[in-house]
Formats: C-alpha cells, structure tokens, sequence
C-alpha cells in the first residue's frame, strides 16, 4: 500500500471517529438544552474525512435527518472520499 494511501486513511479515521462523537454528542445536549455544536463543527469534520460515519450515525441517532445540508451532502462528500483512497492505491 502506498505511503500516501494509509496516511489519507488515517487522517479519515481519525475524523470519523471525532466526528461520530461530536454528532452523538450534539444530539445529547440537543435533547437536555446543553451548549449546542455548530454545524459548521460538524460539516467541518464531515469534509476533512468524517462524512461516511458521521452521516451513519446521525441516521442511527435521529439527529440533523431533516437538515438537506447533511442529508444530502453527506453522502456526496463520501463518494469523493473513497474515489480519493481508490486513486491513492
């Protein structure tokens, strides 16, 4: 595997994982009233690698699904991320 190919996964990785934290804890503190994550928190992870998993688990959770700018995007940005890693190979 190419140098280049596993430092992308990582990087994706990584903000998958965040990003599905923040979206769980964003619906958390939605529900109690709690300080609230901005989307463009969430859209920023979801761009820089987080968006299959993200958009995965705001299905899960109920959480944004009736937000076009996730619904739609989500999906998008993750198709161009796994074209990225399919060139990277």
């Amino acid at each position: 595997m190419p140098e280049e190919f596993k430092i992308a996964l990582c990087i994706m990785v990584s903000f998958s994982i965040v990003g599905a934290i923040l979206v769980i804890l964003d619906k958390y503190n939605a529900v109690h009233r709690l300080y609230r994550i901005s989307e463009s928190t969430l859209m920023f992870f979801g761009v820089f690698g987080g968006a299959l998993l993200m958009f995965a688990t705001m299905k899960l959770c109920r959480h944004k699904t009736q937000k076009p700018k996730f619904m739609l995007s989500f999906p998008l940005i993750s198709a161009l991320h796994i074209i990225i890693l399919l060139l990277l190979l």
